[in-house]
């Protein structure tokens, strides 16, 4: 269920991305709490802590999604850590532990579940980003031919597969053959097991740090003053695009990130440069000296 969950995450952002051109794109709009709610809305109340143990077990396995899971839990265990206010903690202050009703764990639990859905959004959102800038030919319209791509790619590191990998790519070949039996698109696999011209960001540190700190401008109301400013004291070539202006950022992250904000929650920049939440968005990256 939580490989389900995270896999309609992927596919709706890699599908976007496919269907649509930069500075046409839009990022981080709640797709993965929408998926989220289609995969786990059905679930009781009483079923919710069963679903949070389940996600920490996850989330202490090998593989990229376990990853991705251990690396939003990380972000949410930072929020709690240097939350300004007790409101905007996910776990219960355990000196108040007569006040605790149900109701109020039921608010707590929720708003966790979709604070999760939210940084998880943003990880696969600069992941999908990275491959299609990486691995433009994967990026085919279409869910089949991208699939075709992906094994092609796939094919191309065999050597190094483990056992059970081959066996798995050994299944989806001859599937995937035997359903493209006689239709041009099979040649898009040989295409991408040859592909060769691979691409790269431009500023792939300052992407990776605007699409993973996201969260935190959209909680906070951060401006692009604020943002452009934490990461230009932690980025090589500060003055350079697209941090030269405030403006020019935020031209850059619409148009190259797809990444645009609700017109009526426009806050203000913060006088010493540290909006609320920085702390947060340092430590996640190894730069908070306390």
């Amino acid at each position: 269920m939580i490989e389900a969950w995270i896999g309609d995450v992927i596919g709706t952002t890699v599908a976007h991305y496919a269907d649509n051109k930069s500075g046409q794109r839009h990022l981080q709009t709640g797709v993965a709490w929408t998926a989220w709610q289609r995969t786990f809305g059905h679930a009781a109340l009483s079923d919710w802590p069963h679903l949070l143990n389940s996600l920490m077990r996850f989330a202490g396995y090998a593989g990229s999604q376990s990853e991705w899971i251990a690396h939003a839990f990380a972000s949410m265990s930072y929020e709690d850590r240097f939350a300004e206010d007790e409101s905007e903690r996910f776990s219960p202050d355990p000196s108040r532990e007569s006040e605790i009703s149900a109701e109020f764990l039921t608010t707590k639990m929720h708003a966790m579940q979709r604070r999760l859905s939210e940084w998880i959004e943003a990880i696969v959102h600069w992941s999908v980003h990275w491959k299609a800038a990486v691995v433009p030919i994967a990026f085919r319209q279409g869910e089949e031919q991208r699939e075709l791509v992906d094994l092609g790619l796939i094919q191309k590191c065999y050597i190094h597969l483990s056992d059970e990998g081959r066996k798995w790519w050994q299944f989806r070949h001859e599937d995937l053959a035997h359903r493209f039996a006689g239709s041009p698109d099979w040649s898009i696999l040989g295409q991408a097991q040859s592909f060769e011209k691979f691409g790269a960001l431009s500023r792939p540190d300052i992407d990776e740090l605007t699409i993973h700190w996201w969260p935190l401008l959209t909680r906070h109301e951060w401006t692009d003053r604020d943002m452009c400013g934490l990461i230009r004291n932690v980025v090589k070539n500060p003055s350079a695009y697209p941090l030269r202006e405030d403006k020019e950022f935020a031209d850059y992250r619409k148009k190259a990130l797809g990444l645009v904000k609700i017109k009526d929650r426009r806050g203000k920049s913060a006088p010493d440069g540290l909006p609320k939440g920085w702390k947060v968005a340092y430590a996640k990256i190894g730069r908070l000296s306390e």
